[in-house]
């Protein structure tokens, strides 16, 4: 191989890897830093493309990345005209590890993730102590 397709094939891969990650928009979610289980929480998300539809997942922190536990809470909620929505749920009292309900942990962190076409926001909560 040339030098110059080297080259030219570097750019190729380095411009596709770096329009792939422009394509993920992060949105901004707020909330409280603590929660209980059965409490009404609302959490403002802004950063969406206008009546975007998006979900909310609880997934504990440790097990953040993998595939075997969390809950849907929220599905197809949309955005308002502006690009923004404020996700609202009662605190549900257990997660799904495949078929079997977890209850929370007290003290434990969760990770709020709110899903979209176009991108995903994070908010990690502590679970409080009563």
């Amino acid at each position: 191989m040339t030098r110059t397709a080297a080259l030219l094939l570097a750019l190729a891969v380095s411009l596709t890897a770096a329009a792939g990650a422009a394509a993920i928009t992060k949105y901004r979610v707020k909330g409280p830093k603590r929660v209980e289980v059965g409490q009404e929480v609302r959490f403002p998300t802004t950063g969406l493309k206008p009546n975007e539809k998006v979900t909310v997942n609880l997934v504990p922190t440790s097990h953040r990345g993998g595939n075997c536990c969390g809950i849907d809470v929220i599905r197809n909620a949309r955005a308002d005209r502006n690009g923004e929505a404020i996700l609202h749920f009662k605190w549900p009292r257990y997660y799904l590890n495949g078929d079997e309900r977890k209850r929370w942990r007290k003290g434990s962190k969760v990770d709020v993730i709110v899903l979209g076409n176009n991108g995903r926001g994070l908010k990690v909560v502590r679970m409080r102590r009563r």
